[in-house]
C-alpha cells in the first residue's frame, strides 16, 4: 500500500510534457483578415523592374462552397490546375488551359475545381486538430491526391529559417515550378499599383493577419530613382495566387510585416 502511494505521488508530481502542436494555416478570420491599409506615395523620375514570372501566371481559383479554413486545399488546387496543362487527369472533367493566338490562358473555375478542393480538404486533414491545415498535412494530402492519379509529387525547400533562399527561389520560377508559401501575416499589394512609368506612384500596403497559404509564381524588384539618378525607394515582391476571390493574383511585399514561415517548390511528374 505504501509502495502504491509512493508511485502515485511520483506520477502526479512528475512534470507533464506534451508535444507542441503543429502550426495550422487557414483563411477567413485566421488567414485573410484585413487589418489596415497604409498608402505610400513615391515621387520619382524613373524606375527599374527586374521581374521573373511563370509564363501565364497561375489559375485564379478560390473556395465557392463557404467551407471553413480552406486556404491550403485551395492552394493545392491551384497547383493541380497549373500542372493539369501537362497531365490532363489531375482535375477530372476539366481542361485547365487553352492557347489563343499563342497566348496561354487559364480556363475559368467550374464545379470540377471545387470538387478537387473538397477532396483535398479531406486528404490534407483540414480542421482535424485546430482550424486549418498543417504543413505536413498539405504535403501528405497533395501526395495522396496526386498518387491516385498515377503521378508523383516532390517538395524542394525554398525557405530556410523563415527566410527565402533567393537563388533557389528564383531558379524555381525560371524553371516554371510554382512555390507554396506558408505565411503568418503578410503585406498584400494589388498588381495594378505599379503601373506608373514616371512621376508619382501610389502604392497601397494591405496588411493581413493570421496564417495563410499562397502559391508563388514570380519575383520582382522595383527600384525608384530621382532626377539625379539616386535610388530613393525599393520594393522586393513575390507574385502569388492568393486563393482569394477579390485579389486572385497579387504581390506580397518582403517587408518587415510579412512573416514567411516555410516554402517549397512543388513538382508533379
Amino acid at each position: 500500500m505504501k509502495l502504491a502511494t509512493v508511485l502515485l505521488s511520483a506520477l502526479f508530481a512528475a512534470p507533464m510534457f506534451c508535444a507542441p502542436r503543429e502550426m495550422t494555416f487557414a483563411d477567413g478570420f485566421n488567414g485573410a483578415s484585413w487589418e489596415e491599409t497604409i498608402e505610400e506615395t513615391i515621387h520619382f523620375s524613373y524606375k527599374q523592374e527586374d521581374e521573373t514570372i511563370i509564363d501565364g501566371g497561375l489559375p485564379r481559383y478560390y473556395d465557392t462552397a463557404a467551407t471553413l479554413n480552406p486556404c491550403a486545399p485551395v492552394a493545392g488546387s491551384i497547383v493541380l490546375g497549373y500542372y493539369d496543362q501537362y497531365y490532363d487527369n489531375l482535375i477530372e472533367n476539366f481542361t485547365s488551359t487553352r492557347v489563343i493566338f499563342g497566348i496561354k490562358m487559364y480556363t475559368g473555375q467550374t464545379e470540377a475545381v471545387q470538387t478537387v478542393i473538397n477532396q483535398l480538404y479531406s486528404d490534407m486533414g483540414t480542421n482535424n486538430t485546430e482550424g486549418g491545415t498543417t504543413i505536413n498535412g498539405f504535403k501528405s494530402g497533395m501526395t495522396t491526391y496526386v498518387g491516385r492519379k498515377g503521378r508523383s509529387v516532390t517538395f524542394s525547400q525554398r525557405v530556410y529559417n523563415q527566410s527565402i533562399l533567393p537563388n533557389l527561389f528564383k531558379q524555381s520560377i525560371q524553371n516554371e515550378k510554382p512555390v507554396v508559401l506558408f505565411v503568418s501575416h503578410y503585406t498584400l499589394i494589388d498588381l495594378s499599383d505599379f503601373e506608373a512609368e514616371t512621376g508619382t506612384e501610389d502604392v497601397y500596403l494591405q496588411h493581413y493577419g493570421g496564417n495563410h497559404t499562397l502559391i508563388a509564381y514570380g519575383v520582382n524588384t522595383i527600384k525608384y530613382y530621382n532626377a539625379a539618378g539616386n535610388l530613393i525607394h525599393q520594393f522586393d515582391l513575390i507574385a502569388v495566387a492568393t486563393g482569394l476571390s477579390y485579389y486572385p493574383l497579387a504581390y506580397i511585399s518582403l517587408d518587415n510585416y510579412t512573416n514567411i514561415i516555410d516554402g517549397f517548390e512543388i513538382n508533379i511528374s
